[in-house]
């Protein structure tokens, strides 16, 4: 067999194995729309306040008082409510005492005051300063004040959205001279999250 011929017939051989390796391509394409639904979160606040009045920032004057002397305390109900539209679960995450610029006096009564809440007293019955037996806290007012557990709160306005307590400060008999003409500022801080 001739050169030429074997080269031809190498050259037709690779040509067909060249145009049969291209293979098939085939692009599907499919196009529709749909309606987007919406998604909303719930919303959390923890408020407080009195029997007509809740706010996130409450100012509890309900406390303020004048020359409480050792073995005095003073006690006011306090209202924390669920004001978001989910349920919630808050909790004491620390207290403090101290005026904006605390004197020596200041300091002294701060550290022998005892900060005192009860949840499950009537507003009534705490203005009428009975007597906070089973306090869920009951010591300084403090950074590591705490309620010992979350307490629940539902969203809405039924009875399980609010709960009553009742606070106290008490100037113990033994706390020292040097806490004469000292002054306090009660700070509550709550913290509530989702459940």
């Amino acid at each position: 067999m001739p050169k030429q011929l074997k080269v031809a017939i190498a050259a037709a051989v690779l040509l067909v194995l060249f145009m049969s390796s291209q293979g098939t391509a085939a692009l599907w394409h499919a196009k529709g729309s749909m309606g987007v639904g919406s998604i909303s979160t719930g919303s959390l606040y923890l408020l407080a306040g009195n029997a007509s009045k809740a706010q996130q920032d409450y100012a509890f004057t309900e406390l303020n008082r004048t020359n409480l002397i050792p073995g005095q305390f003073v006690q006011a109900p306090l209202v924390i409510s669920n004001g978001g539209t989910t349920d919630l679960a808050y909790d004491l995450a620390g207290a403090s005492t101290f005026p904006t610029s605390a004197t020596a006096a200041d300091k002294a009564l701060s550290t022998h005051s005892v900060l005192t809440i009860k949840a499950g007293m009537s507003a009534p019955s705490c203005a009428a300063r009975n007597a906070l037996t089973d306090p869920l806290y009951k010591g300084p007012a403090n950074a590591a004040a705490t309620l010992g557990k979350v307490r629940n709160l539902s969203a809405g306005e039924d009875s399980s959205s609010s709960e009553t307590l009742c606070i106290r400060i008490e100037i113990p008999s033994h706390t020292p001279q040097a806490a004469a003409g000292g002054k306090l500022n009660l700070v509550l801080n709550f913290v509530g999250q989702q459940q």
